[in-house]
């Protein structure tokens, strides 16, 4: 296993024999050894291009090629400094001269064919060691580099973030324009990956993760691993951007065609993709997300063979013909009833539209994205009111509420109810979001007034994002939270002052302010003396009145 939580060392297979390349890679479990084939060249020419565009740590190349030699190529890749890859070179024949030339352009190791599986595997080792004990505190460095920008993208995908998040996330990534959430998953129903272990599942999606980040390259950044965090949804995702598919000279369509097409030969199992729609940049690719994980939810509409990559139907709702737009306008009608609450339109109308939409004669797709649009609008009203709600959550309560166990079709009756029920959850959301919270943060600080209090902290502590809750400040006391923090500290230290002896820099202290200037300053701007002042002339009404 701690293999596994290694980076794998990406091997380049130079041979210009198809069937000693592919001999290669069936000789041994290369994952195993913590390798990974990441490519493969027919002559050094080849193999020069290869290296031009991506990074390998080891390169195995046979001696003798047309065009270019593998002798050739070390010292072509060592003098013009295109790859710090180790050597291991291939040869049918033993000769002293060519041993000789190996050594001196920094070969690591010399390889007879027929290959021995034993033999190849001891100087892999070997080298794999090497390799990392050079690499040390760089290796380290990289894997938590990656680790940390994935923890920022996840900030941006759950739209929990704030400016530190972003600003990290786009200098990494140097996204311009739009870009797209693409959603990634082993198929649960592939009968061949449903018999695993959970812990070979696990494997599997390490592998689908490490795959993906090969096929993308120098683009790797752009891959984040176990997204949806769901015990069944063995995923991960891709920030999509159309250049990607311009440096292949493809069109989207095709740049998902293929990812998709290789991902399913290297892995051996069904890959199902789900999209989002487009997002004007990153700081949007919530949105993104969270269209992908919807329709990721409501797939079962769509026949996975027909439709390999499952996308987000905002253009596809648009009306296509009378019959859909005017489902579309009497959804909408529904949509404003349950928002409003409007129980007695809810059960006027609810039924009879359901009866229409599963009338027989109306095409399954259509059944399908027209719900779709419903449970997508239904979703929106939801992050309206709270946009920290828990996504995952919130579809896991339109599926209890909304479909019968075990069928992914909802009946009349569980419709309508649904409708209602949904109404009453809106209700609920609006009376506990912001202002739930606040209580809770309220109390919080009453009780903690002289700690090191920040909107950063007590957003990590009741998860909330720090900008958004610097609004929810704003809005339920009119101030902003410095000034909150600075009112609770000033009425707590006048309470002080009129029930304590205590020295006026004991009380600066003890309610969290270290500047004793500051401190005074502030006191008087809202009581309208010095907190001395405000002392003695409170103790002397108070002798007045005895």
């Amino acid at each position: 296993m701690e293999e596994e939580k290694k980076a794998l060392l990406k091997v380049l297979l130079v041979d210009d024999e198809p069937f000693i390349r592919k001999g290669l890679g069936a000789l041994i479990d290369w994952e195993a050894e913590g390798y990974v084939i990441a490519g493969e060249a027919q002559n050094g020419n080849e193999a020069i291009e290869i290296l031009s565009g991506e990074e390998y740590q080891l390169i195995i190349s046979d001696i003798k090629m047309p065009d270019m030699s593998g002798i050739e190529l070390a010292e072509y890749a060592k003098a013009k400094r295109i790859t710090e890859a180790k050597f291991v070179f291939l040869s049918g024949f033993y000769d002293f001269q060519y041993a000789k030339s190996a050594i001196l352009c920094g070969c690591s190791d010399y390889v007879l064919k027929p290959i021995q599986k034993e033999e190849l595997l001891s100087v892999l080792r070997r080298i794999r060691n090497d390799i990392r004990e050079e690499a040390g505190d760089r290796m380290d460095k990289s894997i938590c580099e990656k680790a940390y920008l994935d923890r920022n993208l996840m900030a941006l995908i759950w739209g929990r973030y704030d400016e530190i998040n972003l600003n990290y996330v786009k200098e990494r990534l140097k996204l311009t324009g739009e870009v797209m959430y693409i959603h990634l998953e082993i198929y649960m129903m592939d009968d061949k990956f449903a018999g695993l272990s959970e812990e070979k599942k696990r494997e599997q999606q390490r592998k689908l993760y490490n795959y993906a980040g090969l096929l993308l390259k120098k683009l790797s950044d752009y891959v984040i691993f176990d997204v949806t965090k769901h015990g069944e949804c063995y995923d991960i995702g891709i920030i999509y951007s159309e250049f990607m598919a311009r440096e292949r000279n493809m069109t989207d369509e095709e740049w998902l065609g293929w990812i998709l097409q290789e991902l399913r030969e290297r892995m051996g199992f069904e890959i199902a993709a789900c999209t989002g729609s487009r997002v004007r940049g990153i700081e949007d690719i919530a949105y993104s997300y969270r269209e992908a994980a919807m329709t990721r939810f409501f797939r079962f509409y769509q026949k996975l063979e027909k439709e390999p990559v499952h996308r987000a139907s905002k253009r596809k709702v648009q009306a296509k013909n009378t019959q859909e737009e005017y489902f579309r306008k009497e959804l909408d009608s529904l949509i404003h009833g349950i928002e409003i609450g409007d129980k007695a339109f809810i059960r006027e109308n609810a039924g009879s539209l359901y009866r229409r939409m599963m009338d027989k004669c109306m095409d399954s797709e259509l059944i399908g994205l027209n719900i779709q649009y419903y449970m997508y609008r239904l979703l929106g009203l939801a992050y309206e009111i709270e946009t920290d709600i828990n996504q995952e959550e919130a579809m896991l309560y339109i599926q209890e509420t909304a479909f019968a166990p075990g069928l992914p079709w909802i009946n009349e009756m569980k419709f309508l109810k649904f409708a209602e029920a949904y109404s009453d959850y809106l209700m609920q959301l609006r009376q506990t979001s912001a202002r739930g919270v606040m209580n809770r943060i309220e109390a919080e600080i009453e009780a903690n007034y002289a700690e090191n209090l920040s909107l950063k902290s007590l957003g990590e502590k009741y998860y909330l994002n720090s900008v958004y809750l610097g609004q929810i400040f704003k809005k339920c006391y009119g101030c902003c939270f410095k000034d909150y923090m600075n009112g609770v500290r000033l009425r707590k230290a006048a309470q002080m002052l009129l029930r304590t002896d205590d020295k006026v820099y004991e009380i600066a202290e003890k309610v969290g302010y270290r500047n004793m200037e500051y401190f005074i300053n502030k006191f008087e701007s809202i009581y309208g003396v010095t907190p001395a002042r405000f002392r003695k002339r409170n103790s002397e009404a108070s002798k007045m009145l005895k």
